[in-house]
């Protein structure tokens, strides 16, 4: 554990039973020290209260440690000055394998929606599904979830690159209530490797009628933190994309059938982070 774990102190710590698990950690997991001295002895987020509605901000993650410094450094601030209350929850994924974020954004879903009373978790209804290299560049844009899906980003910016996106992208950061993930069966778990687990959660939507909304103006600018980090392409995306394999497979290639091992669970005053096998 580095200096900035211990200087986090995890406040809850379930007994979960497998810390004989045979998956190693990732080794770049959570070597956050740098950011001791910024967040140390700081509380940027409200004390936890079981009374208010939560908003989950689930972050698919691995091998990243310097885009999630960044991410928390900057979110955190960001999060204390939202109306809804907020939770961070960091999902990594163990192993070597090719990354897998649309599964591990059931994973979080699941282990939340399985949670218990007096757990910061419990209770939660709205899942932001967000990469953890963008964060918003307007402090008005507002972290919650509505009647229809809300895509919360329409223009990436890297430095200078400033990217517009098409008008029907879905992706990046994106929030969905606990209604919407049941109706469409959450994400496919097919989508191991970068690209396309994003326009298939889109079909899914188109499937199912259920409407997105989108940003208007500057509220939809999100900062891009390395934009040409490696990626694991994957082969199969093309043909996962048709809609008619969408169609014939959602009901059963989803969070219901996601299949995976908890691994390890820390609460920190700031975050929560969890360790899957998938």
């Amino acid at each position: 554990m580095d200096s900035f774990q211990q200087s986090l102190k995890a406040i809850y710590l379930p007994h979960t039973g497998i810390g004989s698990a045979s998956f190693p950690r990732s080794p770049n997991t959570f070597k956050l020290g740098t950011t001791d001295s910024k967040m140390k002895g700081q509380s940027y987020l409200p004390l936890w209260d079981s009374a208010n509605n939560t908003v989950a901000i689930v972050v698919p993650y691995r091998n990243r440690s310097v885009d999630l410094r960044r991410f928390l450094t900057h979110m955190l601030p960001f999060l204390s000055t939202q109306k809804s209350q907020c939770v961070i929850l960091v999902v990594e994924q163990a192993g070597n394998g090719s990354f897998n974020r649309a599964e591990l954004f059931n994973v979080a879903v699941r282990e939340i929606r399985k949670s218990f009373s007096g757990d910061r978790l419990f209770g939660i209804e709205c899942f932001i599904l967000h990469d953890v290299d963008k964060v918003p560049t307007s402090p008005s844009v507002v972290y919650d979830c509505g009647q229809n899906v809300r895509q919360l980003v329409n223009i990436f910016c890297t430095g200078k690159q400033v990217t517009r996106l098409y008008s029907s992208f879905l992706g990046g950061v994106t929030a969905f209530s606990w209604r919407h993930i049941e109706t469409i069966n959450g994400a496919s778990n097919l989508f191991y490797g970068w690209g396309g687990e994003d326009d298939e959660l889109a079909v899914r939507l188109q499937l199912n009628n259920i409407e997105v909304d989108r940003p208007s103006g500057t509220m939809g600018v999100f900062a891009e933190f390395d934009r040409n980090h490696p990626r694991d392409r994957n082969p199969k995306r093309k043909e996962l994309l048709k809609p008619k394999s969408v169609a014939s497979r959602w009901r059963n290639d989803g969070i219901n059938q996601t299949r995976y091992q908890l691994l390890d669970r820390r609460d920190y005053e700031q975050f929560v982070w969890i360790l899957a096998a998938i």
